[in-house]
């Protein structure tokens, strides 16, 4: 068996990639909660489809871009028009409520005075910033955005301010959220983008006669490419999951490093499906009258749902991909259970706890209220590394690692157990003996860094192949870390 170096990297244990054996362990999706409104898109230059959010960490700020457009939904007309589409500017220093920050660029009813950085992209636009060492500073903001099935590449030296430079690829249909980054572990670009095969479609592009395929007769594809300059790419490929299946459409992929653990990608894609054969369900969903406008106007557009998932991968070719829905529309009420719900915005914020002495968390953000009156950009928030987490229940449990190479001489988790569970580590030689002093006991709480003592010194066994004995009870373990000193996250 191969023995895996993870050195003093955080391993989050959201698949069964470190697994040997495990009984009575499971991986264990978890969903993020609402906390708030973080912006009310209701500006005239804005609308009730406001969509593909684009969230920048930078170091004292948050950015976020968005698409402004606003459907007619007042007017029987076929198809249903829009009105407007614009490219959206907001700034955040918390997370928790954004701000458009006037650029005065372009006019909107005889104004500047607005937030709009792009008028003239209709559909979806992608913005990141470029972390190559080697990227020219006139390049460091790029921007991808879709016209007619082609994917176009704009930069920016300061993330307001875009120029269109080039075609980037053109062997995909696109009309979705496309998404790109550099990976700093594999020294390349990835770029993940909207495919589609079966009906009306031929080599990953809409056919000219087809451009949009009713009910559930086509199968929208998220692939693949990779570049070392962002000038020539690989083949495409179209990502692939374990167990291997193509029963699902997947809008927008999502697919990010995870900032705390850049050796994993994890992406929300949003799922796609025309409910078209249960109809007598539709009477009873919220909003009957526009619901019925857009079935006799577009078909799909009153009977599709939209939900999304969560998928994780090591390589960015091969996925993990839940079954069951990461966010769904929620209960029902005004403006949900619609084609466009559960959306999420691409990036991921840290933000303070809502709860005094509470540990920092993840906030996500999420559209709602598509075709209503205006969006609301929701903030929704996950423990740090809870997406996924090697659960117990009360019967105990037990994970046995692959044989292992450590950095260090600390060990701290994430976890979590009810009062009567525990989490209990021992660590043992590469053929499965324990080697003496390293037994942590049973260790209950709720923490995001929770340290772990030995009797041992773990120093002693940095280098060495060790494997971990996790023994469990009513607990979670989400994270694991080896550190050269105590680390508090």
């Amino acid at each position: 068996m191969d023995i895996i170096n993870i050195g003093s990297r955080r391993e989050v244990c959201w698949d069964e990639y470190l697994i040997d054996r495990a009984k009575d362990v499971r991986v264990q999706m978890h969903r993020p909660e609402f906390r708030n409104v973080v912006l009310d898109c209701n500006a005239p230059w804005e609308g009730n489809v406001c969509n593909y959010f684009v969230l920048l960490n930078e170091q004292e700020q948050f950015r976020l871009y968005y698409r402004g457009m606003n459907y007619d939904i007042d007017q029987d007309a076929k198809p249903i028009k829009y009105t407007h589409a614009t490219i959206c500017y907001a700034e955040s220093r918390d997370g928790k409520t954004f701000r458009r920050v006037p650029v005065h660029k372009l006019p909107f009813w005889g104004t500047t005075d607005n937030n709009i950085i792009f008028n003239t992209i209709r559909d979806n636009i992608y913005f990141f910033k470029d972390t190559n060492p080697n990227c020219a500073p006139e390049a460091l903001y790029k921007g991808l955005g879709e016209a007619d099935q082609v994917l176009w590449l704009y930069e920016s030296s300061d993330g307001v301010n875009f120029e269109k430079k080039r075609m980037l690829v053109d062997d995909g249909a696109y009309d979705s959220m496309n998404v790109a980054f550099w990976d700093e572990n594999t020294e390349q670009y990835f770029l993940f983008y909207r495919g589609v095969h079966g009906t009306g479609t031929v080599d990953g592009k809409w056919t000219a006669q087809q451009g949009g395929a009713r009910h559930n007769d086509v199968v929208r594809d998220v692939r693949v490419r990779t570049s070392k300059d962002f000038v020539t790419w690989s083949e495409p490929q179209m990502i692939c999951f374990d167990p291997e299946r193509d029963d699902l459409e997947l809008y927008t992929n999502q697919v990010q490093p995870y900032y705390r653990a850049k050796h994993m990608f994890i992406g929300f894609p949003t799922r796609y499906v025309d409910r078209y054969e249960d109809a007598q369900n539709f009477a009873y969903l919220p909003d009957k009258e526009h619901r019925g406008r857009f079935i006799r106007a577009e078909g799909r557009t009153g009977t599709a749902m939209t939900d999304a998932v969560v998928m994780t991968s090591r390589d960015g070719l091969h996925f993990r991909r839940t079954e069951e829905a990461f966010l769904t529309p929620g209960i029902e009420r005004d403006g949900n259970w619609y084609y466009g719900d559960c959306y999420f915005a691409y990036g991921m914020a840290e933000t303070e706890g809502d709860r005094s002495g509470s540990p920092r968390e993840i906030s996500m953000y999420a559209g709602d209220g598509y075709c209503g009156s205006s969006i609301k950009l929701c903030r929704y928030a996950i423990r740090l590394d809870g997406f996924f987490s090697w659960r117990c229940d009360y019967r105990p449990g037990t994970v046995i690692t692959k044989p292992l190479i450590f950095d260090g001489g600390h060990l701290s988790i994430n976890f979590a157990t009810s009062a009567l569970g525990y989490v209990r580590i021992r660590l043992l030689s590469e053929d499965g003996t324990p080697i003496d002093d390293f037994d942590s006991g049973r260790l209950f709480g709720d923490s995001v860094d929770r340290p772990v003592d030995f009797k041992g010194s773990l120093a002693t066994l940095a280098g060495k192949p060790i494997r971990m004995e996790i023994s469990m009870s009513d607990a979670d373990l989400y994270s694991f870390r080896f550190t050269p000193e105590v680390h508090l996250c």
